[in-house]
């Protein structure tokens, strides 16, 4: 067995035994209660706090992408932001939705080290803008000290990252060698190194990125308020999900499973927050957003004809 394939088993395991872990230790007609008194109002608002939520996303890369000299219609990249968000919902890897969005924004542009690096790019400055919204409101909630440090990782470590994309020292062994590897790393390193100055770009960029962890906070309110819980108020969820987020982050399960809905349970548990409930929201949360990503597959489908050359976004 190859070293990766070792490492999906485990992973799977651990998304497996977390997911057994809830699956026996809850009371699941209280979970099925809880939906049934769901209010429709509140669910059509996280919907479309979720489509509000698409928008700021694809608005920040597209701001990437032209800053790297890359200019592509704002719905085609609409169309491919959904797509990869369908395979990001219904693959065993949330970064099998980025690898989408690189190989048909690549193929569209023939610039694979281009779209590779804007769509790394993008989710650094995620990263960075999930661990500062949380961090924000961290001294005036009842928070969890690991937690604060986890920020301060995801901080330290994106950042750090952001910063040797942006130097755009190519390595040695792609300096010196030929072929399509180390071609596409000096393409990739170029394209990172078209950011740097760019300042004002990277701030509006992180406000965007704090502006969608704000708008899946929303999404969640929308979510604990159709479920009637009323224990938690909005500054209690603007340190919470981007903890819960933040957990899903840690790479030891499949997409997060298991370990995002585990982590709703422990961090809502010192709200007074009974697990079933948190369980079902967190249920719902995962529900509302795997349905709302089926426009991404239709999309798919509906462009799957032309998925092998430059129009498969078009």
């Amino acid at each position: 067995m190859s070293k990766k394939s070792l490492i999906l088993l485990i992973k799977i395991v651990v998304s497996g035994l977390l997911l057994s872990w809830l699956i026996y230790s809850f009371d699941w007609i209280a979970v099925r209660d809880i939906f049934l008194t769901a209010e429709p109002g509140w669910l059509i608002l996280a919907g479309v706090f979720i489509v509000i939520s698409m928008v700021v996303s694809v608005e920040k890369w597209s701001r990437i992408l032209r800053a790297e000299g890359i200019n592509l219609p704002w719905f085609q990249l609409w169309k491919v932001y959904w797509i990869g968000i369908f395979f990001n919902n219904f693959l065993p890897s949330s970064i099998g939705g980025d690898g989408i969005r690189i190989l048909l924004t690549g193929r569209n542009i023939s610039n694979i080290a281009g779209a590779a690096s804007s769509v790394i790019i993008e989710r650094l400055l995620a990263t960075v803008g999930l661990a500062l919204t949380g961090l924000v409101v961290f001294p005036i909630t009842d928070s969890n000290w690991h937690v604060g440090w986890l920020f301060m990782m995801l901080i330290i470590v994106a950042a750090g990252l952001l910063f040797f994309l942006m130097m755009g020292r190519i390595p040695a062994w792609a300096a010196e060698r030929g072929g399509k590897l180390s071609g596409f790393a000096r393409g990739f390193l170029s394209h990172g190194h078209a950011l740097r100055g760019q300042k004002k770009m990277i701030i509006t960029v992180l406000c965007l990125s704090v502006l969608f962890q704000l708008t899946v906070v929303a999404v969640n309110y929308a979510v604990f308020r159709g479920l009637h819980i009323d224990l938690l108020s909005w500054w209690d969820l603007v340190y919470i999900i981007p903890a819960i987020s933040a957990i899903a982050m840690v790479p030891i399960g499949i997409n997060g499973y298991g370990i995002r809905e585990g982590a709703y349970v422990l961090l809502l548990d010192s709200y007074g927050v009974a697990g079933s409930v948190a369980l079902g929201a967190s249920l719902l949360f995962a529900v509302m957003v795997s349905f709302c990503s089926l426009y991404g597959g239709i999309l798919w489908l509906a462009n799957r004809g032309m998925a092998v050359d430059r129009q498969c976004i078009s």
